[in-house]
């Protein structure tokens, strides 16, 4: 895929918990000139993982991998 069919995907977004800018996580070897093409994302290096979560919004236990994460130093939630 090139990046003119790339869909479209917002650099950042609202935490659902405190209201902060959340940006994106993104995984894997990312190389310098890529990570300069998106700088509102957190690199999060190889390691994928799973995080249990209770949705705000259902109260329901979730699993997943974390999409975004907030940048206020004070929550730091991650979600997807």
């Amino acid at each position: 895929m090139n990046a003119n069919t790339r869909p479209k995907v917002p650099q950042t977004r609202e935490c659902p918990v405190c209201g902060s800018e959340s940006w994106r996580l993104d995984f894997g070897m990312i190389m310098p000139d890529a990570r300069k093409t998106v700088p509102k994302t957190v690199f999060a290096g190889c390691f994928v993982f799973e995080e249990e979560r209770f949705n705000p919004k259902t109260g329901q236990r979730e699993f997943g991998g974390p999409q975004w994460e907030c940048q206020s130093e004070d929550c730091r939630r991650r979600w997807w």
